[in-house]
């Protein structure tokens, strides 16, 4: 009996043959269902109907906040210096006075095997430092080959195994509490390398009768910016990243992690902030960049905690920050207030030689990159199991952004 799947496939290529060649298409289309039909009796996946289709799963995550900002920018002088060299108009995650959608997020993952896992994910965003520009993102596309609690091997394009936000929250309103993605882990920035074409062994293991978890990385190094990924034909230095973590017995999701990377940056030097330079004439540069971020996870039946860390140092260039956030879990776990605090402090002066480089063509300019610092309170109920509505409002004490800012966001995922 033909599989549900290898007889859909067949009628979606019968319905494009033209009519003068219908005898052959269909015979064609009996041979391909066949050769499907005897491929997964092969790898021993020719199950029921429904079986087989239980094997592709279909995500998305979206959401649209509402917000307004006052006060005017806490700091003048960086404001000045942000209008005239940030990369956008408006800085990242900033409101305005009106309606904001971050995109759509969609995710298919395929059970090839019992063992193999494809998954692609796709975001349709909004550029989030403008008002009308619309991006199409590739976020991963991974092979991952499931072999045993120990070990485990994934390739292809991937988050970067580091802390805990960059793994499970990029791109995910509707699993946070607090409303926006910190700047530290924000793809647009790229201030730790968010993403990583490579392979990762990845496992967990016993040791002593305390269980820890554990990713190990290879991949393609940062390219000339930091917000373009080296997709193809890194023939430099590769990054490698390392991650531990110890799930403290006695709890359901109590987690304390240890994380890093290092790579070897090849690009430009271009000097002061507002500078731009030839790429084909200006000198090149290539810098060591090291990376470590602790974290700690605990969710609970009455609180939560998510704490995290990060101090890397590009060459003699040190980048420090840090996200805290402690929630509450009410009324049958629907509704959770929040308290959270943010900040990123780049290196001082011109803000070293990397973090503010954008490419356009053969031309590299260092931008000015707005550093945060601000505390928010909110709340958010479940409206239903694949959608969460918040109110937060958010108080910055450094950098660009106005000083008040009071945002409502509905997000949903399935």
């Amino acid at each position: 009996m033909k599989t549900l799947f290898a007889i859909q496939v067949a009628g979606a290529l019968s319905l494009c043959a033209p009519t003068f060649a219908q005898d052959e298409s269909r015979r064609e289309d009996e041979s391909l269902a066949e050769e499907l039909e005897e491929g997964y009796e092969d790898f021993g996946l020719l199950e029921e109907e429904e079986g087989l289709l239980n094997r592709i799963r279909f995500n998305a995550f979206a959401d649209l906040t509402l917000g307004s900002e006052w006060g005017g920018p806490v700091d003048a002088g960086q404001r000045a210096l942000f209008d005239s060299f940030g990369t956008d108009p408006h800085p990242l995650n900033t409101y305005g006075d009106g309606f904001n959608i971050g995109g759509a997020d969609f995710v298919v993952t395929m059970d090839l095997t019992d063992n193999i896992v494809f998954q692609s994910e796709v975001n349709f965003q909004v550029a989030r430092g403008v008002e009308s520009d619309f991006e199409v993102d590739p976020e991963r596309f991974f092979i991952d080959y499931r072999h045993t609690d120990l070990f485990n091997l994934q390739a292809g394009l991937f988050f970067t195994p580091i802390g805990y936000h960059n793994r499970f929250l990029y791109s995910r309103a509707w699993l946070m509490h607090s409303i926006q993605v910190p700047d530290l882990f924000e793809e647009e920035l790229n201030l730790v390398p968010t993403h990583t074409i490579g392979v990762n062994v990845h496992g967990r293991f016993d040791l002593s009768g305390l269980e820890f978890g554990y990713a190990l990385g290879v991949g393609n190094g940062r390219s000339v910016t930091p917000t373009e990924n080296q997709f193809a034909r890194d023939s430099d230095g590769k990054e490698i990243t390392a991650l531990i973590e110890w799930l403290v017995p006695g709890f359901d999701e109590f987690t304390i992690g240890l994380s890093g990377w290092t790579d070897e940056i090849d690009t430009f030097q271009v000097g002061a902030i507002g500078n731009s330079v030839d790429t084909t004439t200006a000198p090149a540069i290539s810098e060591r960049e090291w990376g470590f971020v602790p974290y700690i996870t605990y969710f609970g039946d009455c609180f939560n905690v998510l704490a995290e860390f990060v101090s890397s140092s590009i060459g003699s260039d040190d980048l420090l920050g840090g996200t805290f956030e402690l929630s509450l879990n009410l009324k049958e776990n629907k509704v959770h207030p929040y308290v959270r605090y943010d900040f990123t402090d780049l290196p001082p002066g011109d803000q070293g030689d990397y973090y503010g480089l954008r490419l356009d063509g053969t031309t590299l300019t260092k931008h000015y990159i707005p550093e945060f610092s601000a505390g928010m309170i909110g709340v958010n109920y479940d409206l239903s199991p694949n959608t969460r509505l918040k109110a937060e409002y958010v108080r910055h004490f450094d950098g660009v952004r106005e000083e008040n800012a009071i945002v409502i966001q509905v997000a949903w995922g399935f």
